[in-house]
């Protein structure tokens, strides 16, 4: 019996560890840094925003009702460093995750990579450096065209 259920981790294990999500591969990498913080909407907190919301947009409530999470992770310091390190995530990582869109100017830098399963887009990550500040906003979900239009459109309203 311990024989097959050791059998089982060691077949198991691999499937669970490439599951994880674009964030958490970062965390992993960075996890003695306490300058990071890290935000989770699960998908009951994404349903409670959705009963919540008081004004009811029909096109934002169906692109929110799509996704499963969100995470922000952030730092008010070492804005720089941090964007690096997330760029050679992905790209250590370039067959699962695939550059998308990017924004430069000389105050921001954002770039938008995505995994896709299937032709679908089923996770989409922002990182985004400004000054001295990091993030990373990282949704999984079946993400739709419109919820990246969205998010372009006030990517480029913020810098007009």
């Amino acid at each position: 019996m311990k024989r097959v259920l050791l059998t089982y981790w060691v077949f198991l294990l691999p499937v669970l560890l490439s599951a994880q999500d674009f964030t958490s591969i970062f965390l992993e990498e960075n996890e003695a840094d306490s300058t990071l913080t890290r935000v989770t909407i699960s998908p009951k907190m994404m349903g409670e925003i959705l009963n919540s919301d008081t004004e009811k947009n029909e096109d934002i409530l169906e692109i929110i009702s799509n996704l499963k999470s969100m995470q922000i992770l952030s730092s008010e310091a070492n804005g720089e460093s941090y964007f690096q390190k997330a760029l050679k995530v992905a790209q250590d990582h370039s067959k699962r995750f695939e550059p998308y869109l990017s924004y430069e100017d000389e105050n921001e830098n954002c770039q938008i990579v995505v995994r896709k399963r299937g032709g679908s887009i089923v996770e989409l990550i922002m990182l985004m450096v400004e000054e001295d500040r990091f993030a990373i906003i990282n949704f999984t979900g079946k993400i739709k065209p419109e919820f990246i239009s969205t998010l372009t459109k006030s990517m480029t309203r913020k810098h007009s």
